[in-house]
Protein backbone atom coordinates (compact mmCIF):
# COMPACT_ATOMS: atom_id res chain seq x y z
CA UNK A 1 0.00 0.00 0.00
CA UNK A 2 1.23 3.40 -0.72
CA UNK A 3 2.81 5.93 1.74
CA UNK A 4 0.04 9.13 2.03
CA UNK A 5 2.48 10.86 4.50
CA UNK A 6 6.47 10.02 4.97
CA UNK A 7 8.24 12.16 7.43
CA UNK A 8 11.61 11.84 6.63
CA UNK A 9 14.83 13.04 9.23
CA UNK A 10 13.06 16.16 10.67
CA UNK A 11 14.86 18.05 13.20
CA UNK A 12 13.03 21.12 15.16
CA UNK A 13 14.07 23.61 17.79
CA UNK A 14 12.45 25.91 20.22
CA UNK A 15 15.49 28.22 19.92
CA UNK A 16 18.19 26.30 21.41
CA UNK A 17 15.60 23.68 22.61
CA UNK A 18 15.80 20.50 20.47
CA UNK A 19 12.13 19.25 20.37
CA UNK A 20 12.48 16.56 17.20
CA UNK A 21 15.64 14.91 16.35
CA UNK A 22 15.66 12.58 13.18
CA UNK A 23 12.04 11.42 13.13
CA UNK A 24 10.91 9.46 10.48
CA UNK A 25 7.33 8.45 10.00
CA UNK A 26 5.10 6.98 7.41
CA UNK A 27 1.19 7.04 7.36
CA UNK A 28 -0.59 4.78 5.04
CA UNK A 29 -3.47 5.35 2.92
CA UNK A 30 -6.96 4.34 4.68
CA UNK A 31 -5.08 4.07 8.14
CA UNK A 32 -5.43 5.10 11.65
CA UNK A 33 -1.82 5.92 13.20
CA UNK A 34 -1.60 7.35 16.51
CA UNK A 35 1.02 8.76 18.26
CA UNK A 36 1.64 8.56 21.97
CA UNK A 37 3.96 9.64 24.64
CA UNK A 38 4.87 11.70 27.23
CA UNK A 39 3.72 15.28 27.84
CA UNK A 40 6.19 18.04 26.00
CA UNK A 41 7.97 15.73 23.86
CA UNK A 42 6.66 17.62 21.21
CA UNK A 43 3.49 15.52 19.69
CA UNK A 44 1.48 18.42 18.79
CA UNK A 45 4.72 19.90 17.10
CA UNK A 46 4.49 17.01 14.87
CA UNK A 47 1.26 17.77 13.93
CA UNK A 48 1.95 21.57 13.26
CA UNK A 49 4.60 20.98 11.04
CA UNK A 50 2.56 18.30 8.86
CA UNK A 51 -0.09 21.09 8.68
CA UNK A 52 2.51 23.72 7.80
CA UNK A 53 1.97 26.12 11.02
CA UNK A 54 5.56 25.36 12.08
CA UNK A 55 8.31 24.57 9.65
CA UNK A 56 11.23 21.89 10.34
CA UNK A 57 14.37 23.52 11.16
CA UNK A 58 15.88 20.38 8.77
CA UNK A 59 14.26 17.26 7.06
CA UNK A 60 11.48 16.34 4.52
CA UNK A 61 7.53 15.98 4.28
CA UNK A 62 5.98 14.13 1.62
CA UNK A 63 2.08 14.06 0.88
CA UNK A 64 1.08 11.86 -2.13
CA UNK A 65 4.93 11.96 -2.99
CA UNK A 66 5.09 15.83 -3.19
CA UNK A 67 7.47 17.54 -0.77
CA UNK A 68 5.03 20.00 0.78
CA UNK A 69 7.73 20.83 4.04
CA UNK A 70 8.28 24.81 2.57
CA UNK A 71 4.57 25.40 1.55
CA UNK A 72 1.54 27.88 3.68
CA UNK A 73 -0.97 26.40 5.70
CA UNK A 74 -3.67 27.06 3.43
CA UNK A 75 -1.87 25.89 0.45
CA UNK A 76 -0.99 22.81 2.46
CA UNK A 77 -4.97 22.49 3.28
CA UNK A 78 -6.25 22.63 -0.35
CA UNK A 79 -4.19 19.40 -0.75
CA UNK A 80 -6.23 17.63 1.73
CA UNK A 81 -4.68 17.73 5.32
CA UNK A 82 -7.28 19.07 7.62
CA UNK A 83 -6.60 19.86 11.34
CA UNK A 84 -8.89 19.42 14.61
CA UNK A 85 -6.65 21.50 16.61
CA UNK A 86 -5.94 21.06 20.43
CA UNK A 87 -7.80 23.53 22.45
CA UNK A 88 -10.89 23.31 19.65
CA UNK A 89 -10.51 26.95 18.39
CA UNK A 90 -13.98 27.14 16.99
CA UNK A 91 -15.93 29.95 15.81
CA UNK A 92 -17.55 30.38 19.44
CA UNK A 93 -19.86 33.22 18.04
CA UNK A 94 -21.53 31.14 15.32
CA UNK A 95 -23.50 28.69 15.56
CA UNK A 96 -22.80 24.72 15.45
CA UNK A 97 -24.68 24.60 11.55
CA UNK A 98 -21.95 27.59 10.75
CA UNK A 99 -19.55 26.24 12.27
CA UNK A 100 -19.76 23.17 10.26
CA UNK A 101 -20.27 25.39 7.03
CA UNK A 102 -17.07 27.25 8.01
CA UNK A 103 -15.13 23.66 7.47
CA UNK A 104 -16.27 23.40 3.80
CA UNK A 105 -14.96 26.16 2.54
CA UNK A 106 -13.15 24.73 -0.12
CA UNK A 107 -15.25 22.64 -0.82
CA UNK A 108 -17.21 23.44 -4.15
CA UNK A 109 -19.73 19.97 -4.67
CA UNK A 110 -22.87 20.92 -3.00
CA UNK A 111 -23.71 17.37 -2.82
CA UNK A 112 -20.31 16.50 -1.28
CA UNK A 113 -21.22 19.08 1.24
CA UNK A 114 -24.83 17.64 1.91
CA UNK A 115 -23.40 13.81 2.44
CA UNK A 116 -20.69 15.30 4.60
CA UNK A 117 -22.69 17.22 7.02
CA UNK A 118 -25.45 14.24 7.02
CA UNK A 119 -22.43 12.14 7.78
CA UNK A 120 -21.00 14.73 10.88
CA UNK A 121 -24.82 14.46 12.17
CA UNK A 122 -24.86 10.81 11.96
CA UNK A 123 -22.03 10.16 13.77
CA UNK A 124 -22.16 13.20 15.93
CA UNK A 125 -26.72 13.30 16.83
CA UNK A 126 -26.13 15.66 19.55
CA UNK A 127 -24.56 18.54 16.61
CA UNK A 128 -27.61 18.11 14.85
CA UNK A 129 -30.21 18.66 18.06
CA UNK A 130 -27.59 21.91 18.49
CA UNK A 131 -26.98 22.77 15.38
CA UNK A 132 -28.65 26.13 16.07
CA UNK A 133 -26.92 26.86 18.73
CA UNK A 134 -24.11 29.12 19.85
CA UNK A 135 -20.42 27.14 19.45
CA UNK A 136 -19.58 29.22 22.86
CA UNK A 137 -22.67 27.67 24.85
CA UNK A 138 -21.63 24.03 23.94
CA UNK A 139 -20.33 21.48 26.69
CA UNK A 140 -16.74 20.46 26.05
CA UNK A 141 -16.97 17.33 25.07
CA UNK A 142 -19.89 18.62 22.25
CA UNK A 143 -17.71 21.41 21.41
CA UNK A 144 -14.64 18.60 20.63
CA UNK A 145 -17.24 16.99 18.53
CA UNK A 146 -17.54 20.28 16.85
CA UNK A 147 -14.12 20.48 16.13
CA UNK A 148 -14.04 17.10 14.72
CA UNK A 149 -17.10 17.55 12.16
CA UNK A 150 -15.62 20.92 10.94
CA UNK A 151 -12.29 19.25 10.04
CA UNK A 152 -14.00 16.56 8.25
CA UNK A 153 -16.27 18.75 6.36
CA UNK A 154 -13.23 19.63 3.81
CA UNK A 155 -13.49 16.09 2.81
CA UNK A 156 -9.87 16.05 3.67
CA UNK A 157 -7.10 13.30 2.37
CA UNK A 158 -5.67 13.01 5.93
CA UNK A 159 -7.17 13.98 9.00
CA UNK A 160 -5.03 15.44 12.09
CA UNK A 161 -6.39 15.10 15.31
CA UNK A 162 -4.57 16.75 18.52
CA UNK A 163 -5.49 15.11 22.00
CA UNK A 164 -9.54 15.08 21.13
CA UNK A 165 -9.74 13.69 24.23
CA UNK A 166 -8.33 15.92 26.80
CA UNK A 167 -10.18 17.49 29.65
CA UNK A 168 -13.46 15.08 28.89
CA UNK A 169 -15.26 12.63 30.87
CA UNK A 170 -14.79 8.83 30.59
CA UNK A 171 -18.38 8.65 28.78
CA UNK A 172 -18.18 11.60 26.36
CA UNK A 173 -14.24 10.30 25.24
CA UNK A 174 -15.99 6.60 24.22
CA UNK A 175 -18.41 9.06 22.72
CA UNK A 176 -15.56 10.57 20.52
CA UNK A 177 -13.81 7.59 20.12
CA UNK A 178 -16.68 5.88 18.84
CA UNK A 179 -16.71 8.47 15.88
CA UNK A 180 -13.02 8.21 15.17
CA UNK A 181 -13.88 4.57 14.41
CA UNK A 182 -16.38 5.69 12.23
CA UNK A 183 -14.24 8.03 10.51
CA UNK A 184 -11.81 5.63 9.70
CA UNK A 185 -14.33 2.82 8.26
CA UNK A 186 -15.28 5.59 5.84
CA UNK A 187 -11.67 5.31 4.64
CA UNK A 188 -10.74 8.46 5.88
CA UNK A 189 -7.04 8.08 6.68
CA UNK A 190 -5.93 10.09 9.96
CA UNK A 191 -3.11 10.45 11.91
CA UNK A 192 -4.21 11.10 15.90
CA UNK A 193 -2.40 12.64 18.71
CA UNK A 194 -3.96 11.13 21.99
CA UNK A 195 -2.42 11.51 25.83
CA UNK A 196 -4.78 8.79 26.61
CA UNK A 197 -2.72 5.97 25.79
CA UNK A 198 -5.69 2.92 26.25
CA UNK A 199 -8.01 5.47 23.95
CA UNK A 200 -4.94 5.14 21.10
CA UNK A 201 -4.40 1.61 21.25
CA UNK A 202 -7.56 0.76 20.97
CA UNK A 203 -8.41 2.45 17.47
CA UNK A 204 -5.13 3.02 15.82
CA UNK A 205 -3.42 0.04 13.43
CA UNK A 206 -0.42 1.59 14.10
CA UNK A 207 0.91 3.24 17.35
CA UNK A 208 4.51 5.48 17.47
CA UNK A 209 5.72 6.01 20.18
CA UNK A 210 7.90 9.51 20.37
CA UNK A 211 10.44 9.83 23.31
CA UNK A 212 13.61 11.88 23.38
CA UNK A 213 12.67 13.83 19.80
CA UNK A 214 11.99 10.06 17.81
CA UNK A 215 9.71 7.56 17.00
CA UNK A 216 11.16 5.34 19.51
CA UNK A 217 8.86 2.20 18.98
CA UNK A 218 6.38 1.74 16.36
CA UNK A 219 3.65 -1.25 16.14
CA UNK A 220 0.22 -2.84 16.41
CA UNK A 221 -1.36 -2.88 19.84
CA UNK A 222 -0.68 -6.63 20.16
CA UNK A 223 3.08 -5.70 19.41
CA UNK A 224 3.28 -2.96 21.89
CA UNK A 225 1.50 -4.99 24.66
CA UNK A 226 4.20 -7.60 24.54
CA UNK A 227 6.79 -4.89 24.83
CA UNK A 228 8.05 -4.67 28.34
CA UNK A 229 8.97 -0.89 28.48
CA UNK A 230 5.42 -0.79 27.19
CA UNK A 231 4.19 -2.22 29.48
CA UNK A 232 5.27 -0.71 32.62
CA UNK A 233 5.48 2.76 31.51
CA UNK A 234 2.45 3.03 29.59
CA UNK A 235 -0.02 0.61 30.83
CA UNK A 236 1.13 0.32 33.99
CA UNK A 237 1.07 -2.91 33.65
Amino acid sequence: MKNLLELKRIYHYYGSAKVLEELNLKVEKKSLNAVIGPNGVGKSTLLRLISGLEKPDKGKIEFLGERIDGLKAHKIAKKGISQCPDRRRLFYDLSVADNIRMGAYLLKDKQKYKSLRDFVYEIFPRLKERRKQRAGTLSGGEQQMLAIARALMSNPRLLLLDEPSVGLAPKVKKQIFGAIKKIKQEGTTTLLVEQDIALAMDVAEIIHVLEDGKIEIRGTKEELEREPRIRKVYLGI
